[in-house]
């Protein structure tokens, strides 16, 4: 959990990890409100339909495994192409 401080315009910086998480970035609109037994305000983007930048896709990719160089991946690509082009009349 982060501790925030409210400025003198009654504003807050929400943390960027908590911000990834429910999807919002810069400029996206949110609904704030009081929760229902008073105890906490709730932040919500107010279109989760909203079309998002691919940096908020992006943060969300996780990659598990060895590294592959870029060498590799073109030199895959090559071959695929290759074989395609073999395979086609």
């Amino acid at each position: 959990m982060a501790t925030m401080t409210l400025s003198a315009k009654r504003q807050v910086v929400l943390p960027a990890e908590l911000c990834q998480q429910i999807a919002i970035y810069p400029g996206a609109q949110v609904q704030v409100r009081l929760a229902e037994d008073g105890s906490a305000i709730v932040i919500e983007p107010v279109s989760a339909t909203a079309k998002k930048p691919a940096s908020v896709l992006f943060a969300r990719a996780v990659h598990r495994g060895t590294p592959v160089a870029i060498e590799e991946i073109q030199g895959a690509v090559s071959a695929a192409r290759l074989a395609q082009r073999q395979d086609d009349p």
